[in-house]
């Protein structure tokens, strides 16, 4: 009789310890109800109030889309500084050298800045040593090559975001291939750039340096455009 009692209370004891173990124990999907909460407590949208330049505005930068982007930024980090301050440090290589090869804007800005005379213009890494001559170079933060997911991470922090598309923000047919001196670079005479200064449920913002401020586009045909122009983006931290 003693046995039997002792048999059912020890049967007992790993029933109630089995319980415990299993209400204790975390659910499969607990990784997944944490990822869920990360994304939900992420933002439904950023707007950053980013300063207007316009390249167009005298003096005019007529070629000069990507210095009046990078002087928005400097700008909204307090730099006290114009467009011209800005592309008077930026060097420049010919259209077309006295060995017929074209200027790479990987490698400087291609022609004439200002437009009077024949100009193109000028990529990332350029743009991100121009930006050291301003702000310290450990805050510029070249995430070219990045997942589009990295222009959403900076603007969440509160960063703007210096990028390349295109004049319709959305991908152009007319690329072409130019032979330079330091090796070939994919072009378009469409490229242009832009400051991205928010998002949200709809739209990608931007400030456009022909004018406006605060420009909705379409969210997958501006990624495309950027991802055709290599995925280039600068911000300062």
């Amino acid at each position: 009789m003693r046995k039997r009692t002792l048999l059912k209370r020890g049967l007992l004891i790993i029933f109630i310890v089995s319980t415990l173990s299993i209400r204790l124990a975390p659910p499969e999907s607990a990784s997944v109800l944490e990822d869920q909460a990360i994304v939900t407590g992420a933002p439904t949208q950023v707007f950053l109030d980013v300063p207007l330049l316009n390249q167009m505005d005298y003096p005019i930068l007529y070629n000069g889309c990507e210095v009046t982007s990078l002087t928005m930024i400097l700008q909204y980090n307090n730099v006290d500084v114009s467009k011209s301050d800005v592309a008077a440090w930026l060097p420049s290589v010919p259209i077309i050298d006295e060995n017929g090869l074209r200027g790479n804007p990987n490698d400087a800005f291609v022609g004439d800045i200002t437009g009077y005379n024949s100009g193109f213009s000028v990529y990332h890494g350029p743009i991100a040593v121009l930006a050291a001559n301003f702000v310290s170079s450990d805050r510029i933060k070249d995430i070219t090559g990045s997942p589009f997911e990295a222009v959403i991470a900076a603007l969440n922090q509160g960063y703007p975001v210096w990028t390349i598309t295109s004049t319709s923000y959305a991908p152009v047919a007319d690329m072409e291939v130019w032979q330079t001196p330091t090796g070939e670079v994919s072009i378009s005479y469409s490229e242009h750039s832009v400051v991205v200064v928010g998002y949200d449920d709809n739209y990608f913002y931007v400030n456009d340096p022909y004018g406006q401020k605060n420009q909705a586009v379409e969210k997958s045909a501006f990624i495309a455009s950027w991802e055709q122009f290599g995925s280039q983006a600068i911000y300062i931290q």
